[in-house]
């Protein structure tokens, strides 16, 4: 059976840099090859010298390395077999050991002569700063002690080569229902478990992870605009387990047991693996403006709620219609500027008119400064988010009693910033009139949506303004934002703004 799903939430990876202090995964989110800038690829290739030993399925690696090299030759890699090429502007491969190039457990780790080995590779060639070793199919008999023995092997060369960034693996996730390699479900589910075992012990130890089989069972479907996850149900004796396997996609035998496709989406991978190792920040980092009617004073907006200490520590769209799962919160409130928490969305499509809630990538809750600007948690820098594009930025704002937008046009990037200023015209907001102009030509976001449903109408007023009214608390009805529920929130914003809708695609 094959299971498929939109990726809401993508697994964080986790910035570091030589020595590493923290650990990072690359996994099926780290393939778009063209978020790299063009200068880190080339800083990989002048500073990482990579030892790659592995089986044949670890030519799936250095053959989707060739075919991306083959259409682009900015990509350029030099590979020797037991030898390290010197090539300017290459990144340059070691593969396999001394003597030889199909490199088993026995080789590499899981025996002293094998350890011996990659010891000799790296006292032999001090300019290799990456080492890494390539399961076959291990993963599906291989035991909790096995898999443990490897993650202890590696830690040992760690221990023993300072210098070197040694990168674990996942295996291979061919095995499963229909495969052209091999349909045994019992051992699927145990290269599954085993393969959760590394994760478990690379998350946990802050360990560098090629995420093999991740990359194996996902595959992006460009009609849909949307990730497909390949997974079967097994039965364990106790339960019902879903176990992810090779992606139908990549059911191929076209090179080292795989399609071309599959390939390339690891070698896409690797880059972005040797870019983050040369010191690249991925990610989106965000800078973004926009004014909220209700406290907008004419120039700037009004920090009352925060000055009377009524804005909560704690981000409050945890509730419908947001649902927002994520724990922002503070011990203080960090900066005299803050007006109110916002919810900032990301959506990533061809077009803003396509940019439904399906192609959502990521959400962070933030502060909106007085100025109209968005930081984070700590009051005074811009988002940042550890995900990466296919196509274009949409930025949804959305905030608990105005009316939300979407940026009309993609964000785009500059000096490794994406900014957008929904301020400068109401054609900013994706939409037909779907700002308003706060004064002469500055515009901003409808106020008086009280219960959130993207309509301001007899029910904003009745439901919730009339309810709250004579409160002097943070309350959705308190449309100005000045602490106080009363007839300037009824006749000052839900008056005049009486029928308007968010033009947001659902």
């Amino acid at each position: 059976m094959k299971k498929t799903f939109l990726v809401f939430t993508i697994l964080s990876i986790f910035i570091f840099n030589n020595a590493f202090s923290q650990g990072m995964i690359i996994d099926h989110t780290c393939e778009g090859l063209s978020q790299i800038p063009m200068n880190w690829i080339d800083s990989v290739q002048a500073n990482q010298k990579w030892h790659y030993a592995h089986t044949s399925h670890g030519g799936q690696l250095t053959t989707g390395l060739e075919r991306i090299e083959n259409n682009d030759p900015a990509y350029n890699v030099a590979r020797g077999s037991s030898t390290l090429p010197n090539v300017p502007d290459a990144l340059c491969i070691f593969d396999g050991q001394e003597g030889d190039t199909y490199i088993s457990p026995e080789e590499y780790w899981r025996t002293a002569s094998g350890m011996n080995k990659t010891r000799d590779v790296l006292n032999n060639n001090p300019t290799l700063n990456v080492s890494q070793w390539c399961w076959c199919c291990q993963m599906n008999s291989y035991s909790q002690d096995d898999t443990q023995d490897y993650l202890d092997s590696i830690s040992v060369l760690e221990a023993e080569f300072p210098d070197v960034t040694f990168i674990y693996m996942t295996g291979n996730a061919q095995t499963g229902p229909g495969n052209h390699y091999n349909q045994s479900l019992s051992q699927g589910y145990n290269r599954y478990l085993r393969n959760e075992q590394i994760r478990d012990y690379c998350i946990v130890n802050n360990k560098i992870l090629f995420d093999f089989a991740d990359i194996d069972c996902w595959w992006y479907n460009p009609s849909s605009e949307e990730w497909e996850q390949s997974t079967y149900e097994y039965w364990n004796g106790s339960d019902t387990v879903t176990v992810p396997f090779e992606h139908p996609q990549y059911n191929y035998n076209q090179a080292a047991h795989t399609s071309y496709e599959n390939c390339e989406n690891k070698g896409k991978a690797v880059w972005w693996m040797m870019a983050k190792l040369t010191g690249w920040e991925d990610g989106i980092r965000l800078n973004l403006n926009f004014f909220l009617e209700g406290p907008f004073n004419g120039t700037v907006m009004n920090t009352y709620i925060a000055a009377g200490g009524d804005l909560p520590l704690a981000q409050p769209y945890n509730i419908a219609p947001w649902n927002y799962a994520g724990t922002e919160s503070v011990t203080a409130i960090p900066n005299a500027d803050v007006v109110d928490w916002v919810l900032i969305e990301l959506r990533d499509t061809t077009e803003a008119q396509y940019a439904t809630g399906s192609t959502m990538i990521a959400r962070q809750a933030a502060f909106l400064l007085n100025d109209g600007s968005v930081v984070g948690l700590d009051g005074t820098n811009i988002l940042s988010f550890s995900h990466s594009l296919i196509h274009n930025l949409f930025v949804v704002i959305w905030h608990r009693n105005h009316l939300g937008i979407i940026s009309a046009n993609p964000v785009t990037e500059s000096g490794g910033v994406y900014s957008y200023d929904f301020t400068t015209g109401s054609e900013q907001a994706y939409g037909t009139d779907a700002q308003k102009e706060l004064s002469t030509g500055v515009y901003g976001m409808f106020g008086s949506d009280g219960n959130a449903d993207g309509i301001i109408d007899i029910n904003d007023k009745t439901n919730v303004w009339s309810s709250q009214a004579g409160k002097n608390e943070y309350q959705t009805g308190d449309f100005n934002m000045d602490i106080q529920v009363n007839n300037p929130d009824k006749n000052d914003l839900w008056v005049p703004n009486n029928g308007n809708i968010s033009q947001v695609p659902e």
